[in-house]
């Protein structure tokens, strides 16, 4: 509905900087007094919307006044300032706002502006239900409200630049400062702007007409002493259960002084920005919060996932933090080994030992295989056998090594070929005759002895994300004995 300017940033600047991620929701100030102070409060519901355009009508639900009316509503002559986000339990915004009911909700700068004009009236208000160029000749043509090119609190500011215009109403006055709350399609869904009056038509998108004063208010009271300023306390923030699906998202959140009220974890990945950025609301068990995210939400994206932690408690404190994962699909990987005296074994799979144990019988040859799982992945590997030292290298199921010959495996190396490789890691380790199991090899490493005149016994591989942790130590995955 508006210009396009501001994007999702985060609350907690201080806690993210500390922990060097980069968060959705911050602060951005310009010193001058000529620029307007801008903070993005990025809470955002799960709701679906749609851009408001030109010649819109959101159509009025028909509801008598009456249902309307809420007496827990702020609706005295004393002005309460909104400075965070609206929650989706707030009917002003959401069950009640005849923009949101058809479908043209927050973040939208009309939904808004409506929206907090109901909350501060107490009462339905007699406003435009057109796009936000809209308003000032609606009210003109009403009279529903006086209007004027001063700022009032409580008033609704209203401009008709670009093809849409924008809405916003009126907070805080210091001075010569205009504090104003607001919302943008395509943009944040709730921030304030703060500017010297006078300059409006250089604010937002330009074209200012003026404000409509829906009531006379005093500033707000000061705040009582004992108001709780203190955020929930995030801990053991961590995501598991990782799959072809998806992972799951825990945390546990506590504040001892009003209560946690909610928990969101905003998810989005790497590619193509926050296009397929979702606010996932947590499910809270005792000091647990916890949700499964699946790919299916982020287009089916896999890669690299940011994952956030917003906590909110009663009194509107919030925490955050932040994580990341790599979101892969499971390869598995599966091999059969030519045994002596016993021929081809049945193909194992997934680090699952391939070969014997303490029957002293020799690998003679091997294949491996891979479930590409529609990535362009493929694997390669090369053996050193006895006599004859190392082959070239061979692919996807293709033979490595002899039978019938009486020829013993010595070492091996695998790696991962395709423009995948790099998702992946190929992790294996071989049992040698003298020495038993040695460490892992990885990605081309050599696996086994050279020089000893040892065989190898049995093999175990297994393919995993790439920068995941090994399955063990890789100190001792090769020993040589040949003097240069």
């Amino acid at each position: 509905m508006e210009m396009k300017f501001y994007r999702r940033t985060f609350l907690c600047v201080i806690l993210i900087l500390v922990l060097g991620i980069f968060p959705s929701a911050a602060m951005a100030e310009e010193n001058s007094d000529n620029h307007p102070v801008v903070t993005t409060i990025d809470v955002q519901p799960l709701v679906e919307t749609r851009e408001m355009l030109p010649g819109d009508v959101a159509p009025d639900p028909g509801l008598p006044d009456e249902a309307y009316l809420n007496e827990s509503m702020a609706t005295a002559s004393v002005f309460s300032p909104r400075l965070t986000a609206p929650t989706s339990d707030n009917d002003c915004y959401f069950g009640k706002n005849i923009f949101y009911l058809a479908g043209y909700g927050m973040p939208n700068c009309t939904a808004y502006a409506w929206g907090r004009a109901y909350e501060i009236l107490g009462s339905k208000p007699n406003l435009s239900n057109g796009n936000a160029n809209q308003f000032w000749g609606y009210n003109l043509n009403s009279g529903a409200y006086p209007y004027g090119t001063t700022p009032k609190v409580g008033a609704i500011l209203c401009w008709d630049g670009n093809y849409y215009g924008h809405v916003a109403v009126v907070e805080k006055i210091d001075g010569n400062k205009v504090t104003i709350s607001e919302s943008a399609w395509s943009g944040a869904y709730f921030y304030t702007t703060t500017f010297t009056a006078g300059s409006e038509d250089s604010v937002s998108v330009g074209g200012f007409q003026g404000y409509i004063y829906i009531g006379d208010f005093d500033a707000e009271p000061e705040p009582e002493p004992s108001q709780d300023t203190t955020p929930p306390i995030i801990s053991n923030a961590e995501i598991t259960d990782i799959n072809d699906e998806g992972f799951t998202v825990t945390c546990q959140v506590s504040d001892a002084d009003s209560g946690v009220a909610s928990v969101l974890f905003p998810t989005w990945t790497d590619a193509n920005g926050q296009d397929d950025i979702v606010w996932h609301r947590a499910t809270i068990s005792g000091n647990t919060a916890s949700y499964r995210v699946l790919y299916s939400q982020h287009n089916n994206e896999l890669g690299t996932y940011a994952v956030h932690v917003y906590a909110y408690d009663n009194a509107e404190n919030a925490a955050c933090t932040g994580l990341n994962v790599s979101a892969q699909k499971s390869i598995t990987c599966s091999y059969q080994t030519h045994v002596q005296d016993y021929g081809w074994q049945l193909w194992k799979s997934n680090g699952e030992l391939s070969g014997t144990a303490g029957e002293s019988k020799r690998l003679e040859a091997i294949q491996i295989k891979l479930d590409d799982k529609g990535y362009d992945l493929g694997i390669e590997y090369r053996t050193h056998i006895q006599n004859i030292g190392w082959q070239d290298w061979k692919r996807d199921r293709e033979i490595s090594g002899t039978f019938n010959q009486g020829l013993r495996l010595e070492a091996i190396e695998v790696r991962l070929t395709g423009a995948d490789a790099a998702r992946y890691d190929v992790y294996y380790r071989v049992h040698a005759e003298n020495i038993g199991w040695l460490d892992w090899a990885k990605n081309s490493g050599s696996s086994g002895t050279e020089g000893y005149g040892y065989r190898l016994e049995a093999i175990e591989v297994m393919v995993v994300p790439a920068g995941s942790s090994a399955p063990g130590s890789t100190m001792r995955a090769f020993q040589s004995n040949n003097i240069e």
